[in-house]
């Protein structure tokens, strides 16, 4: 029988549950952070960062952004996140199964300044890698975060060169 904390350590390679990111617009990947389980820490790392770095006007969209604002106005980062004048909203698939009342408060289309947005760059960028976990199923967990940067780092290339597109 295994101890108990050769077990424990055997299982953390199980932990990590996915990445939680940020894009701009562009759907440019600005930051990825591993994650496990749902828990209120990686969005407000990720917050704090963009604060950080983008200062003033800033916004960010997330599903769950009209429940998440209460949690970030209960803790010392939502006092910066005010003062730097940051808005919250909820992309607009997620937006458009809200009811009305949320709609109105949360949705991008709805909220002065935020431009032609859907607010959804990262399930876009998501659905383009979701081709990795066939891959990485049996990978160490070294191999998946270097799959996962590549992936990422080539996702930008492309989106760079296609801003180039236009001209």
């Amino acid at each position: 029988m295994l101890n108990q904390t050769l077990a424990k350590k055997m299982f953390l390679v199980f932990n990590e549950s996915g990445i939680f990111i940020a894009a701009c617009h562009h759907w440019f990947v600005i930051l990825v952070c591993n994650w496990s389980g749902e828990l209120a820490k990686y969005p407000l790392a990720i917050i704090e960062k963009l604060l950080a770095v983008y200062g003033k006007n800033g916004g960010c969209a997330y599903n769950i952004g009209c429940v998440f604002s209460k949690t970030l106005a209960n803790i010392s980062l939502g006092m910066q996140a005010h003062e730097l004048d940051f808005q919250l909203m909820v992309g607009a698939s997620y937006g458009h199964t809200h009811n009305q009342k949320c709609q109105l408060d949360w949705h991008p289309m709805y909220i002065l300044g935020i431009g032609h947005t859907e607010g959804e760059g990262c399930e876009h960028i998501f659905s383009s890698s979701n081709e990795l976990a066939r891959s990485m199923r049996h990978a160490t967990s070294f191999h998946q975060c270097q799959t996962i940067k590549e992936h990422f780092s080539f996702w930008d290339a492309d989106k760079y060169a296609a801003l180039s597109a236009f001209f």
